[in-house]
């Protein structure tokens, strides 16, 4: 292992990387690719096929048994020493803004459980459209991100290139919408109301949209950080809203629950389908159930949030 650093360097890195990212996501006993379909694959001569796949045996990240006419298989690997070899160094993830236990539980779980045996760093951007998170998870801005199973799928079906790797079940993103009124007595929303919409919140805006909808009513574009005043100054008469957050931030106002789906309440990890390798690799270090019990544990105050 002490020469990877070296032999990353030299003129078959490229080989070496495209061909770690491979077994990555190869299952032992998998036959593997003839040198013919490697080469025309990556573009290169059989011969640095061949001595691009003796580095990774001789670094023991891979072993590989030939079976005659049946071809050859890879029968042991190293995820350890695959991972240095595809010069996977560390990974970066968007969600949104951890403004709920919820949200801090689920980013802390993450980290918590993507720090494992491979020592590989994690580290997190927030940003709040999902939108936006996903485009520039595509640019490869970021290795993954972590959406709603609504805004995940609405990317999939716009034909974006990207892959659902883990859905984390309900409310493990919110645990419901809320809509928020500044006046105390509103039990719905009514035509003439101003209703307000957060900039840059697409997920919250489309069940604001959905509430009003056979309404006539006057939409109004504010900052996040200025909705909750703008309904206290009376400057806004309705909104939709994270239930969670109203929890958290023991916001007092006049509330009506909403009967959310699966697909609002659910978060999932997406990575861009240029990365194939990473679906493989989290799929193997993610323990959704221990990410679960440690979002718990955030929210009911029993551990600390760490992201």
């Amino acid at each position: 292992m002490e020469n990877i650093e070296f032999q990353l360097f030299n003129k078959n890195a490229s080989t070496i990387i495209f061909l770690s990212k491979l077994f990555i996501q190869m299952d032992i006993g998998t036959r593997i690719p003839t040198f013919e379909e490697l080469s025309n694959e990556i573009g290169v001569a059989r011969g640095t096929i061949q001595n691009s796949l003796k580095i990774l045996h001789d670094a023991k990240a891979i072993i590989i048994k030939p079976k005659g006419h049946m071809g050859s298989y890879l029968v042991e690997k190293n995820g350890k020493a695959l991972i240095q070899m595809a010069d996977i160094r560390s990974f970066l993830g968007a969600m949104s803004l951890p403004y709920s236990k919820t949200y801090e539980g689920l980013a802390t779980g993450l980290i918590s459980c993507m720090q494992n045996e491979y020592e590989i760093p994690v580290s997190m951007a927030y940003m709040r459209d999902a939108v936006k998170r996903i485009d520039e998870m595509v640019k490869g801005n970021y290795d993954f991100t972590i959406v709603c199973k609504g805004s995940a799928e609405n990317a999939i079906k716009a034909g974006k290139p990207v892959l659902t790797v883990i859905d984390f079940g309900p409310k493990t993103y919110l645990s419901a919408h809320v809509l928020l009124f500044s006046n105390s007595k509103a039990k719905d929303i009514e035509d003439g109301m101003r209703v307000g919409l957060a900039k840059g919140a697409r997920e919250q805006n489309k069940w604001t949209k959905r509430m009003c909808k056979g309404k006539n009513v006057v939409f109004v574009n504010l900052d996040y950080s200025k909705i909750i005043t703008a309904l206290k100054m009376k400057e806004i008469d309705a909104t939709v809203w994270n239930k969670d957050e109203i929890n958290d931030t023991l916001i007092q106002m006049n509330t009506k629950p909403i009967q959310s789906t699966k697909e609002d309440t659910s978060a999932v990890l997406m990575v861009s389908k240029n990365r194939p390798e990473l679906v493989k690799l989290f799929k193997e270090i993610i323990d959704v159930e221990e990410v679960k019990k440690i979002q718990q544990e955030v929210i009911k105050e029993n551990i600390p949030p760490q992201y």
